[in-house]
């Protein structure tokens, strides 16, 4: 019953860390908005707390020994349950973020990570400095109880990352669909509550044992040398860097699908649980030998931009991810010390983790702003040198090795650079034959050397060495994109400018965010889904046919810049307000080198850089006549723009007569029916109608793209110029506005979204 009692302490803890994150992310996001930043400045603090976590549990049980820590770790529980009290006597909630300490967009960077943290802080850090002490020191408590398996004590480890798993899993899946934010945080609360009484309960049993039973705090060995360190925090590092940077390729650059930053997170959890739960070394000596093999394929899928079969590709990118993390953390828990140095054994760790973790979230974006993101085949590469122990034949490198490395880069530029000048990509990327031509092409370039990489696998070193020489000579090749003209990386991701035939295009990742065509002269004219046979075009030409706006300059709010390209509806004299968060966007979105979009519009344009709800708070009530709404048509949808608050806001900065266009464009959320529902649940309730348009293939070829847009009012009167049959038919054009049927399903508000409800389940015709 006492390793039941532990292992279960240990399960409720780890759940309730993986519960407060995305809690305290849902309570900022309306407050604070989505920019990276603040995602960015939250891991840090939570990353530091819990490494703060395992450097008391190592100190107090140094020092103190392991009852009197015991005694005096009954001292920071009673904080956790004060600290809920004075919340609730502030704020009437045990878990809020008080405003007054949130940072100003006038606050330098250094002044917004510290206000922003001490927020945090204030909101959640005293439980979740309590829950990061858990893991390590009931672990220790327990390798000092003398039950018969607190020799080895380290199989609870296994239960804690079970509860991380259910954590991290449960969230999304089952609390936020079903309870608002403020049922979250009493619910949170409780849970803390009895996880207070269950370490109580554990603490007793070592302080109630009798002193002569307890083994003594200090070492029975020696302790671990610089070396094994060093070797412990590489090995927690290089997977925790890794999981960052196959999220980031996977759910951006393959499918960006909500959610799916859950499976990478729930292999890594996965990997402990199954490690330190007795792991076979002969298992894990198979697991060493696929893995590099797994490497070699996930290399040559980024060097081809390989993304479909989808599923094959996915399961290739997280398999070889799995697999690093099982024979990382799998010669971790062989490497694991005796008992008396099991803190030490999980600050350095943690330590570890939350050097990789920086390395991708904070240090790569500065590092590598101009090369894109380089992290993750860094990572592979670093992954190719972990072997098992006793499975390393000819570890050494030798001037041999190196000579074959380089024989082999140049081999693999060579191939590349003549590949591209021999075997040229079709001027159309979806013409019929760009497929096998895309093959062909990667199979000579990257196929061959490949094979001879994987000739060198024997030696870790010179193997890893051999993928790095493919990855280098991979950057001479500039196909897939056509030519790049610009590439740089933020914390956004990384946008690249290209010259594809009669077309330059601004591509985020892999998605296209708008083009212009560079073969017209002129003023360019809007493409994609701006096109002026689209939803967009047929807007404004009925705008200026509209008696009530046809002799009145119209001020229009944007958010989302993109290329700028809607800027070309705008008329000399009217006043223009674009919101957009991310500055690469804006520099290039200005840049008359690139895009004309901004600098030839005839009327006035102005860039506001930040989240765009934060900032039309501050807008006056009224103040546009038309709000274009383009921030959330890709699949990662920033929910926060789609509350019935971010409605209730959109409308009260409309004009009289005003107009608010939403482009709802999305390959896995259905969310026409959504925006009706928060339409109907304003209070008046908004006018609503649907457009799914399909360009002509002759359209195409102009550039435009498929495109979904809604339109809101708070009158059928404001709509009907645009709705009308009659004025579309006189137009010629084939955009048609239609009711959206009503279907049940919930309401997103500030403090409730259910992203599962909205989820496509199949085809529905318009």
């Amino acid at each position: 019953m006492l390793a039941v009692l532990y292992a279960t302490t240990l399960f409720v803890g780890a759940a309730l860390l993986f519960l407060v994150q995305p809690l305290v992310g849902k309570l900022l996001l309306p407050l604070v908005g989505g920019t990276p930043g603040v995602w960015n400045t939250c891991m840090v603090f939570f990353q530091i707390v819990l490494l703060a976590g395992y450097l008391y549990a190592h100190r107090s049980t140094g020092k103190l020994g392991v009852r009197r820590q015991a005694v005096f770790h009954l001292l920071a529980l009673a904080t956790v349950v004060v600290s809920f009290k004075v919340a609730v006597a502030v704020t009437g909630s045990p878990v809020a973020v008080m405003p007054t300490m949130l940072p100003d967009d006038q606050d330098s960077s250094f002044l917004m990570v510290i206000r922003l943290g001490l927020a945090v802080g204030l909101a959640v850090g005293v439980p979740f400095f309590v829950l990061s002490t858990t893991s390590p020191l009931l672990q220790r408590w327990f390798a000092s109880t003398g039950h018969p398996a607190a020799k080895d004590p380290y199989f609870l480890y296994a239960a804690s990352n079970a509860g991380s798993l259910l954590g991290l899993l449960a969230y999304p899946l089952l609390i936020e669909p079903q309870l608002t934010l403020r049922e979250q945080q009493w619910v949170f609360t409780g849970g803390v509550i009895g996880y207070v009484v269950m370490v109580i309960t554990c603490s007793l049993t070592v302080i109630r044992k009798p002193a002569a039973e307890l083994k003594p705090a200090e070492s029975l060995s020696p302790k671990p040398d610089r070396l094994r360190v060093v070797r412990w925090v590489m090995l927690a590092g290089l997977p925790s860097s890794l999981l960052l940077g196959v999220t980031t390729h996977v759910s951006t650059d393959l499918a960006p699908v909500p959610l799916l930053w859950v499976v990478p997170l729930a292999l890594y959890l996965m990997s402990f649980i199954l490690v330190f739960a007795r792991w076979p070394d002969s298992v894990h000596r198979v697991v060493g030998r696929v893995t590099p093999m797994l490497l070699l394929f996930v290399v040559l899928t980024l060097l081809t931009n390989a993304a479909e079969p989808l599923a094959v590709v996915g399961l290739l990118h997280l398999s070889a991810f799995f697999g690093v993390c099982l024979v990382c953390h799998g010669e971790l828990a062989k490497d694991r010390p005796p008992p008396e140095h099991l803190t030490a054994f999980y600050f350095w760790m943690s330590f570890g983790g939350v050097l990789g973790g920086l390395f991708n979230a904070l240090i790569a974006p500065l590092v590598f702003s101009s090369v894109g993101m380089v992290e993750y085949p860094l990572a592979l590469v670093l992954a190719a040198v972990v072997r098992p122990r006793g499975d390393e034949q000819e570890a050494k490198l030798r001037g041999a090795d190196v000579a074959l490395v380089l024989v082999l880069l140049g081999l693999s530029v060579g191939l590349v650079l003549a590949v591209q000048h021999y075997v040229k990509m079709p001027v159309e990327p979806d013409a019929p034959d760009a497929l096998v031509t895309r093959l062909l092409r990667g199979g000579l370039m990257f196929g061959i050397p490949g094979a001879a990489a994987f000739a060198l696998v024997r030696k870790p070193a010179r193997y890893a060495l051999a993928l790095a020489a493919i990855l280098v000579a991979g950057a001479f090749d500039t196909g897939h994109f056509g030519e790049t003209l610009h590439k740089e990386r933020n914390f956004f991701g990384v946008i690249r400018v290209t010259r594809d035939g009669k077309f330059i295009k601004l591509i985020h990742g892999t998605t296209l965010h708008g083009q212009q065509r560079a073969d017209e002269p002129g003023p360019p004219r809007p493409m994609t889904y701006y096109h002026q046979k689209g939803p967009v075009g047929h807007l404004f030409a009925s705008l200026a046919e509209d008696p009530r706006k046809k002799d009145r300059t119209l001020k229009v709010g944007v958010v989302g810049l993109g290329t700028g390209a809607v800027a070309s509806y705008a008329r000399p004299g009217e006043e223009w307000t674009f919101y957009e968060i991310d500055p690469a966007v804006v520099r290039i979105a200005r840049d008359t080198s690139y895009f004309r979009f901004l600098s030839e519009s005839r009327g006035s344009c102005n860039v506001v850089l930040g989240d765009a709800r934060r900032h039309l708070t501050r807008a006056p009530d009224g103040a546009y006549d038309v709000i274009i709404l383009d921030g959330f048509c890709s699949d990662a949808i920033p929910v926060h723009l789609l509350t019935r608050e971010a409605i209730a806001l959109y409308v009260s900065k409309l004009a009289p007569n005003g107009i608010i266009a939403l482009h709802v464009s999305n390959n896995h959320l259905d969310l026409p029916p959504l925006i009706r529902r928060l339409a109907d649940n304003h209070d008046p309730k908004l006018v609503v109608r649907y457009c799914h348009d399909m360009p002509l293939d002759s359209e195409r070829d102009d550039g435009k793209t498929e495109s979904q847009w809604m339109l809101l009012a708070r009158t059928e009167a404001d709509l009907g110029p645009v709705i009308d049959r009659k004025h579309a038919t006189a137009k010629k054009s084939l955009v048609q506005w239609n009711e959206v049927p009503w279907e049940d399903g919930p309401i997103w508000r500030d403090d409730f979204a259910n992203l599962l409800r909205v989820w496509k389940k199949r085809s529905k015709p318009d």
